[in-house]
């Protein structure tokens, strides 16, 4: 099996590019222009994967809601979000008088850079031979959590460097709801750490992926806090609590209009399948190869595809919950749940069970 890197260096050997015209820098140059393309790749697929996410959440909310959903331009609707996309790209970017210039315009690129950095260190598996893995570094996990509690930040920028009341309101929510999940988050994702402590590196992603069982059956309890904190995640309903439309006009992002705005709508559907790649890597096997060689790729789609649809419909069909119930549940449910539930992981582990 040869990893997705290797296999960059081959084509660029093939290609007959060669790095010894740099001296002593050609070893450093030639790594260079293999993460490069390598970030172009995720980066090409997570906005391929955006718009297959946002084309079937719009078709699917209006089977739920028994609408047709968009089918004028093109077949199906398949080219609306082409005419949304010139929409937006026509549209004057406006920065308000009372905003921060600097922050204000680079609130929406920190978003969606640590959201393409997220992709980045999710180990894909492997695909007939192709070692889908584009960072594999002893802590992938540490750096997933990293850049997906990142992301928010720019969204808190965002709301307060605006200059308005709704956006500083949507923005103070953002920071609110980020401590309130993310906190049994982590927690939750370190009883799988410890049970898998005696398994190799237990803080690498594909490491945690490779082990044979689901660790969902073993940690019942810390595959639900988990699952409610990816919801809280993607902030999306019942948590959308920093842009609640009926409350705050749009939250954190209502100064935003043109490409700006844009990005901060396509940042929410890419942490929605961010959201399902991560809880199947880390609770369900990830990419781990099933019934054949060379279709761990494959099933890893299955599984976050699966967990997006779940996504989808708790989006579509539940109320927004309102701000107080939420810090409460995430503090006084979610917080002593994963608590249990890293006590469970090491009992498992010191009674030796596991």
């Amino acid at each position: 099996m040869i990893n997705v890197l290797l296999f960059i260096e081959y084509i660029l050997k093939y290609l007959g590019i060669d790095f010894s015209v740099y001296g002593v820098y050609g070893q450093y140059v030639q790594e260079i222009l293999v993460y490069l393309i390598a970030s172009l790749l995720i980066l090409l697929a997570a906005s391929l994967t955006i718009i297959i996410v946002i084309y079937i959440f719009r078709k699917y909310m209006a089977d739920l809601q028994q609408r047709i959903g968009p089918n004028r331009v093109g077949p199906y609707g398949l080219l609306q979000l082409i005419a949304d996309a010139l929409k937006i790209f026509g549209k004057e970017d406006i920065i308000p008088d009372r905003a921060d210039p600097l922050l204000f315009r680079f609130a929406p690129y920190i978003v969606f850079t640590f959201l393409v950095l997220s992709y980045l260190v999710i180990p894909y598996g492997n695909l007939f031979g192709l070692d889908l893995t584009f960072v594999n570094v002893k802590y992938t996990l540490l750096l997933l959590i990293a850049f997906s509690a990142i992301a928010p930040i720019g969204e808190v920028i965002a709301g307060l460097s605006s200059g308005n009341k709704f956006s500083m309101l949507g923005a103070l929510r953002a920071a609110a709801q980020d401590l309130s999940y993310e906190i049994p988050m982590v927690i939750s994702a370190l009883g799988v750490v410890v049970l898998l402590s005696g398994y190799g590196d237990s803080l690498n992603l594909a490491n945690i992926a490779k082990y044979p069982w689901p660790l969902a059956i073993l940690e019942p309890i810390g595959f639900f806090v988990f699952f409610i904190a990816m919801v809280a995640k993607m902030a999306v309903v019942p948590f959308d609590l920093p842009e609640s439309e009926s409350e705050l006009v749009s939250g954190f992002n209502v100064e935003y209009s043109g490409l700006r705005f844009g990005i901060f709508y396509l940042g929410v559907f890419g942490s929605v399948f961010l959201a399902s790649l991560f809880i199947s890597v880390v609770y369900l096997g990830g990419g781990s190869d099933f019934i054949f060689y060379g279709s761990g790729y494959i099933w890893l789609l299955i599984k976050a595809f699966i967990f997006m649809f779940i996504f989808l419909t708790l989006w579509i069909a539940l109320p927004r919950i309102r701000v107080d119930k939420f810090m409460n549940f995430g503090w006084k449910i979610l917080l002593p749940l994963s608590l249990i539930n890293l006590v469970w992981s090491v009992m498992l582990v010191g009674l030796g069970v596991f």
